[in-house]
């Protein structure tokens, strides 16, 4: 756990997944809406053209963008299905390399609502 939030790293990495789950009482969350949200907290703009757009077979809404903030690459996921939503971040200080960032593709693609 790093400050109270369930974190998945590499001893020997630099980086850190953090998690974030989340559920609706009043209805349903919008990706793109949510997504932008958390990026106006860390003063960075949605930019529609740097955020790409997935859904899985099980209707889940999946946004996906990086930034550089404080010398620092953040990759963002943001899933939301119905009232549930999931929020991955990662970053880390060193360039995320191909095979890392694929283990990530699949940590993401894996994550399913119940």
């Amino acid at each position: 756990m790093v400050e109270e939030i369930p974190a998945l790293f590499d001893p020997e990495g630099s980086g850190a997944l953090q998690l974030y789950a989340f559920q609706s009482k009043t209805g349903k969350f919008d990706a793109s809406e949510e997504l932008t949200n958390y990026l106006k907290i860390h003063e960075i703009d949605y930019d529609e053209d740097k955020v790409a757009h997935f859904e899985n077979n099980e209707g889940t809404s999946i946004r996906a963008c990086e930034f550089f903030r404080d010398s620092r690459i953040w990759l963002v996921y943001l899933m939301a299905n119905q009232g549930k939503m999931l929020l991955a971040t990662y970053n880390s200080c060193e360039p995320v390399e191909d095979e890392l960032f694929q283990t990530l593709t699949h940590i993401i693609s894996s994550v399913r609502f119940l």
